[in-house]
Parts: C-alpha cells; structure tokens; sequence
C-alpha cells in the first residue's frame, strides 16, 4: 500500500467550530486516497490570505477601491470554498465596503479582516492535522 492509499476511506470530520468540515471533507474527499488537492489549497490559502489583507492594506492607503473590491472578492471565494465561514463573511463584508465607491467604509475591517483570516489558516491547519499523518 502507497502512501497515498492510507487516507482512503477517511471518516467523516467531527465538527470543529469555525469550519464547514462537511465543506472540507468533500474536497479532501474528491480523489479518494489522495488529499493532494485539499493540501494544495489550504496550502495556497494560507499564502494567499496573508498577502491579500496586505494588498487590501496598501490599496487603502493609496485609495483603490478596485483593488480593495477585488482581493476581497477574491478572497472570500477562497475561504468560503475552503469552509472557513467567518473569514469568507469578514472579506465579503470589506468587498461590499468598497463598493460605495470609497476606502473609507472598509478602513475598519481591515483589522477584523487580518485576525478572521488569521483564525482561518488555524483553523484549517487544524483540520489538516485531522487526516495527515
């Protein structure tokens, strides 16, 4: 047996508050054996995450709102498919902000966004930690 083979025929995940585990596990679940694609999106996540609410935090300071629209659009769509609802809600939140046509609505979330995210690549960390060995 591969390393691969060891995580078929994984159990469900038993809740873990603040993720979507059903979410999750279908992902970990959709090449069963295999949790390389779940592990290259958290992965991603985790880089990604990071670096958006520091692009959302440098288009504030020059006043872009088409870019602190967009990396937070951007964003929400990943943590909401990874199962991290508040990170995803949090981004949605800054998203709808920019869309007054000004930065000044979202300078507030931007702290709320950078520590949801935070929770998130925890929170996901710890759900990986779940399955791998």
């Amino acid at each position: 047996m591969s390393d691969t083979d060891s995580t078929e025929g994984l159990p469900a995940t038993p809740p873990m508050a603040g993720l979507d585990v059903e979410r999750l596990d279908s992902l970990r679940d959709l090449d069963p054996g295999d949790t390389t694609y779940i592990d290259r999106a958290i992965g991603n996540f985790q880089v990604n995450s990071a670096a958006a609410v520091e692009a959302i935090r440098e288009a504030i300071a020059a006043d872009d709102v088409a870019t602190v629209k967009a990396r937070a659009h951007k964003i929400a769509g990943s943590a909401l498919n990874l199962g991290v609802p508040r990170a995803g809600e949090v981004a949605r939140s800054v998203e709808i902000a920019a869309d007054t046509g000004s930065v000044a609505a979202a300078v507030p979330l931007v702290d709320e966004l950078d520590a949801a995210m935070a929770e998130g690549r925890a929170l996901l960390l710890a759900y990986q930690a779940t399955y791998a060995g």
